[in-house]
């Protein structure tokens, strides 16, 4: 088994995300992504509910589901941001 080789304090570290400004986290962009992703899937989702649910010929059926996706779709999204800080 190897030693475990601590790092060096003496050698500057390099900041990984140097792109961005000092006062920008990557946990914030991270959160601004997912959070505009979410809102676009949203708007798809709500004009998809409304043609499957105007068009359709199941409707009865649609309205569960429909809740359902809703439902897992919003906890997936407060567990994508949920650890972000």
């Amino acid at each position: 088994m190897e030693p475990v080789a601590l790092p060096n304090p003496n050698i500057p570290s390099i900041p990984m995300f140097s792109v961005l400004p000092s006062a920008v986290s990557i946990e914030s962009v991270v959160a601004i992504i997912i959070t505009v992703v979410f809102i676009w899937w949203a708007i798809y989702t709500l004009v998809v509910m409304y043609h499957w649910l105007r068009y359709g010929r199941e409707s009865w059926f649609a309205v569960p589901l429909l809740a359902l996706h809703f439902g897992v779709s919003g906890w997936i999204f407060v567990f994508a941001t949920g650890g972000l800080h």
